[in-house]
């Protein structure tokens, strides 16, 4: 008879910063079930008493609680040059008290997966000292300077790293380049699709029910560009000037009066034509109730909220910088426009006009989702934390020598 004998479980340490649930907290706690169900256990490490906690042990998921010492960071309050001798000396301290922890929680592990931004160079100094095999996964746009070293620094010391998008996985130098891997996120296909909307969930977003509705989902701050949004929204005329929008966010890390001050100018510009809901716990029901989704962002590392809606079969307006350009092709899947008021007025009023090309682009967006499921991406990181984990792999050793686009 043929050996069919299932693999050994894998274990997986996850470590964070992070006390709150972020984008990826939640990328990392949607897998936790399909990897399972491929012998792969993960365990978080963070430090306690925050939501993180809270949603990781109500999914039934071990947790080990690590407090961290807190971090000063290697800049002073509005610096932006070079850290002082003193303030680097403590945080090399730090550093190396972080480390050790890290190290001590990893040794029952097979591996240790980071997802932090903070903890990864952390984690690849702390898998050195364990012997134990790091994969950290990249999810952010680090701006030019000692940060990004640090960044590249962390990658080139890691066995290997995944980067959610082609952008992201740009800003890492040469030292870390050849460890990296293009992993995108995904979308959870069962809790998004297609389907009605809720009559009572778009009264709540809008005044008028049976006009158009614009929506933006996300964080309140500079970087997300509702308040582009809201110019935009005040220069259409004609038929596409009777839509609405709807905001869907909080402003809790904006700078203080920031989110008052759009909503101030939404109200001022647009009127009732302009709803500031804030957060959502029904973010499928939400999408569904809208006609258009935008995102407007400077630069998004991926764009999860884009896909999301795309796979509600909803139409979708993107920047052109970040991530989203790897999934959204302009005028197939959705549209991509300049960060600029007047082309996303443009864009917003061609698809607010043309229910034709709205519904080709929303039908184009839900196959483009299809084909990045949650089930897809847990095969390609289970295939990850295998070979990275297998008998005899020298630590720091990539997994391939160049770049690997996984769609």
């Amino acid at each position: 008879m043929t050996d069919t004998a299932a693999p050994p479980r894998l274990r997986v340490l996850e470590v964070s910063f992070s006390r709150q649930v972020w984008g990826a907290e939640l990328a990392t706690m949607a897998l936790a079930e399909p990897l399972a169900r491929r012998a792969i256990d993960l365990t978080l490490a963070s430090p306690p008493g925050g939501d993180l906690e809270e949603q990781w042990r109500g999914r039934g998921l071990p947790f080990v609680p690590l407090d961290f010492p807190e971090r000063g960071g290697i800049r002073g309050a509005g610096s932006e040059g070079r850290p002082g001798p003193a303030r680097l000396a403590e945080e090399v301290r730090t550093t190396a008290r972080s480390v050790r922890m890290i190290a001590a929680a990893a040794r029952p592990f097979d591996l240790v997966h980071c997802n932090s931004l903070w903890a990864h160079l952390d984690c690849a100094l702390a898998g050195r000292l364990a012997r134990r095999p790091v994969v950290l996964e990249l999810y952010d746009l680090v701006r030019p300077g000692l940060g990004r070293h640090l960044l590249s620094a962390a990658a080139g010391l890691s066995t290997t790293a995944v980067a959610i998008s082609q952008a992201v996985a740009d800003i890492i130098g040469p030292l870390g380049a050849r460890h990296v891997r293009i992993v995108p996120l995904s979308v959870d296909l069962d809790r998004f699709g297609p389907g009605p909307a809720s009559p009572e969930l778009r009264a709540r977003l809008t005044s008028a029910p049976d006009a158009p509705l614009v929506g933006i989902v996300g964080r309140i701050d500079p970087e997300k560009g509702v308040d582009v949004l809201v110019r935009a929204m005040a220069l259409l005329r004609g038929p596409a000037a009777d839509a609405h929008l709807a905001v869907v966010g909080s402003g809790a890390l904006a700078p203080a009066g920031y989110p008052e001050g759009v909503q101030a100018e939404a109200e001022r510009l647009l009127g009732d034509r302009v709803r500031f809901v804030g957060r959502t716990t029904d973010v499928p029901g939400t999408l569904r109730a809208l006609d258009v989704l935008v995102n407007a962002s400077v630069a998004e590392p991926f764009g999860l909220s884009v896909l999301e809606a795309q796979a509600s079969g909803v139409a979708v307006i993107g920047t052109r910088a970040g991530g989203i350009p790897d999934f959204v092709h302009d005028d197939d899947n959705g549209l991509l426009v300049e960060r600029r008021p007047e082309s996303l007025a443009a864009a917003l009023d061609r698809l607010l006009t043309d229910p034709a090309t709205r519904a080709r682009l929303a039908r184009r967006g839900a196959e483009t989702a299809q084909g990045r499921g949650i089930e897809a991406r847990a095969e390609v990181v289970a295939d990850l934390y295998r070979s990275v984990a297998s008998p005899g792999r020298r630590v720091g050793h990539a997994v391939d020598g160049a770049r690997e686009s996984v769609a």
